[in-house]
Parts: C-alpha cells; structure tokens; sequence
C-alpha cells in the first residue's frame, strides 16, 4: 500500500493568514480511498526548506504530495525545489504554454509574461492539468517514490486531484484493482448509526466502510479491493445493499449527492417546482436551492419575510394569528407555506421560522427553537425542531432539515 506525506508550501499557511485546510482535505480523501498518511509538513516559500521536507517525507513515504507554490510570482518556489530533489533541469513545455495561454483567452483576460514560467516543469516530469487554473501540475519518481504537485488554491487542487492523481495513485497501489461508492445519510446521529451498522463498520474488512461527518451529513466510503473491476463493484454494491437494508431510510443519495441535489433533480424529473418562504434562515434554503445548475427549471421564487409586517403583506398570514401564537409558531409556520405556496402557484412551498439567536429566545420558547412546514396542493406538515448552535450553524441545520422534508414530502406526493 501507499504510504503518502502531504506538503503544504506558503508563508501564508506558517503565518496565519490562511489556514491550511488542503492538507486536512487530501488526508480525508486519501483515508477515504484507502491509503494511509504517515506524515505533513507545512514550509516556507523558500528552496532550501521546501527541498529538505522532501527529503524528510521520502524516509518513511513511497509517495509525496506537493501543493503550493506553483503560480508565477517569485516566491512560487515549488518547481525549482522538485527539480533539485530529482537533480535534473526545469523543462519549458509549449503545449503548457498553449493551454495558460488559452486559459486567459477564454476568459478575456491579458495574459502578463510572468505567467510564461508557469510553463516549466522538471525534466522527465508528466504533467498534470489544471482545467479551472493557470497553474499545471506534474507527477515524477525518484528511487521509487512518487512526488506530485499541486496548485495550492484548493478549488484547483481539489480537482487535479480527483480527476488526474487519484487514477494514478490507484493504479500504483497495488495489484488488483479498487471500487468505491459514497453512502449519504442525514436524520440520524454518528453514534445511532454505528451502534445500527454495527460490524459493517469494523476495520480490517474488504469491502471496507469508513464514516465521515461534515453539517449532519454522514457519508459512509465503501471501499472494495479484488482481481478486477466487475468483481470491486459487485463487492460495493453487496455491501451497499446491506447499509440501506439496516438504515435505508436515512439513506438519500450517493457519491456527490446533496439533499439539494437530490430535491432538485426530482423536481425537475417530474416538471414541478419549488417556492421558499423563509424567516431565521434569511434566503439560505433559496440559494442552496439555485446553487444546483439549471434551478430555473424548478425553483420558482423566494420570499424572505423577517418581519411579522413582510410575512402579513407578502404572504398573507393573518396579524391576528401572529399575535395571538407568535411569529415563531407552528402555526404562523404553515400560514407561510400555505401562502407562499398560493402567491406563487407552486407545487410545493417551504417555510421556516425560528430564533437564530444569540438573543430573543425565552423561557416559552429558547434560541435554537424553530419551527418548518411544506406544503404541497393536497398536504401540509409542520415539525418543531431545536438547534442549540451558533447562529451560522443554527441556520445551516434548520435549511437541511427543510430540504431534507420537502424531499420526503414530495417523494411521498408523486
């Protein structure tokens, strides 16, 4: 197997201008696949140090993992530092001339000189392309070890890595060939789940399942490992078979999968659309709505009505209601839906009203209180929930939990 260090390069990262959150993402993601991470190091934009954290990493890792430093600025030592651990010579590459060159073509952008030495790479080296940046990566190998570098802007990174590296490092992994599949789960805790699963997490199996955890989400990463790729897959997807048998119902999507994704590709499927009616969240549920390319086809509109005036005029909800049960109140909740989901003429409305916090809350009803409903043209719901957070994680938890709903409500509906 794999033994991987991870080397993050910039001033910036020691100094605390920004944190390194690549390294925390490639030790995951690596995890994940299953190889093992036996150390990182974060250096200094110069050669000397650069140099000597690969020299450190090649005594206990068979592969290297660089990112940082490869922009065209003279600071962006990374380059220069590979090209003196493998001793050899930077190369200049005009078909990576060509690509920076049609990068800042497509996008109207003057193209500076600088950006030239972005077109050098060792001797020897395979590049790696960067199809969201300037930057090329490139892979080499020295006395067996393979040293890799990256972009340090992790958008760019990350997908360098999942469609260029990743492929590489599976096939030099080992002998038989790797499948996985991501499982995600939301409505249920980390630790129900595993006390559910049981043996199915327990480590040392092939297919292997690791679990992760990012806003409530929980992804299980089923891992298989066998002679060829039909048998790994048939190895997955037994497996998966198993998960959804004991837990199914948490159960909403796979790979890269969001409960926003999976709503919204329903709607779309079936020719329905999607309308919001939000308080505490503020427009969060409308914009997770069309932060899904092609919202137009299902997302008809938003109401963001914060105060009890926006809530009467926009939506129609009846002042005396409001004063009698409250703005925060099942009640008023689904006077929202059922009057966002008849100004708009959807198919199905989502409302949200709550107390974000840090103030407001009292004894009756505390901070993290909310309340949501969706309704559709032949049902209405409404369910109290209480998110004890921050106010950001307040409001995060409180648009999954209404996304998370209006799936079910819809799916039950069509």
């Amino acid at each position: 197997m794999n033994k991987i260090s991870i080397i993050s390069i910039g001033n910036e990262l020691l100094n605390g201008e920004c944190t390194d959150t690549n390294r925390a993402w490639l030790g995951k993601e690596l995890s994940c696949a299953g190889f093992c991470v036996v150390s990182g190091f974060t250096v200094s934009d110069e050669i000397d140090k650069i140099s000597d954290a690969i020299e450190k990493a090649a005594l206990d890792a068979n592969v290297i993992i660089v990112t940082g430093g490869l922009g065209p600025t003279d600071d962006d030592l990374t380059r220069d530092a590979i090209a003196n651990y493998l001793g050899v010579d930077l190369e200049y590459r005009s078909d990576l001339y060509a690509q920076i060159e049609d990068y800042f073509a497509k996008r109207r952008y003057k193209m500076i000189e600088k950006n030239k030495v972005q077109a050098y790479i060792p001797c020897a080296a395979e590049p790696l392309a960067n199809p969201v940046g300037t930057a090329p990566g490139f892979v080499a190998t020295k006395d067996n070890v393979l040293i890799a570098a990256m972009p340090g802007v992790p958008s760019e990174m990350k997908e360098m890595f999942t469609n260029k590296l990743l492929p590489i490092l599976i096939n030099r992994s080992r002998g038989d060939v790797f499948a996985s599949k991501r499982v995600k789960c939301y409505g249920i805790g980390e630790s129900n789940l595993n006390d559910k699963l049981g043996d199915l997490l327990r480590r040392g199996q092939n297919p292997l399942v690791n679990c992760t955890v990012n806003d409530s989400i929980i992804t299980l990463h089923v891992i298989a490992h066998a002679e060829n790729r039909k048998v790994a897959h048939k190895m997955v997807a037994k497996k998966i078979a198993e998960i959804e048998a004991i837990i199914g119902e948490f159960v909403f999507g796979f790979d890269d999968d969001t409960l926003v994704s999976v709503l919204a590709r329903e709607l779309a499927e079936r020719g329905k659309t999607v309308t919001t009616a939000e308080s505490c969240t503020g427009g969060l549920i409308a914009k997770m709505l069309t932060d899904v390319p092609g919202a137009s086809e299902y997302f008809n509109c938003g109401f963001v009505t914060y105060s009890n005036n926006a809530k009467e005029s926009l939506l129609g909800v009846d002042c005396g209601l409001i004063s009698q049960k409250g703005a925060v109140s099942s009640e008023v909740a689904q006077a929202m839906a059922t009057g966002a989901l008849q100004k708009s003429d959807s198919d199905i409305a989502i409302a949200v009203t709550g107390i974000a916090g840090p103030t407001g809350g009292t004894a009756e009803k505390p901070v993290g209180l909310v309340y949501i409903s969706v309704a559709t043209k032949s049902k209405t719901i409404v369910k109290e929930f209480n998110f004890v957070h921050n106010r950001s994680t307040f409001r995060s938890r409180a648009a999954l939990k209404a996304l998370d709903m209006a799936k079910k409500v819809f799916s039950a509906t069509v």
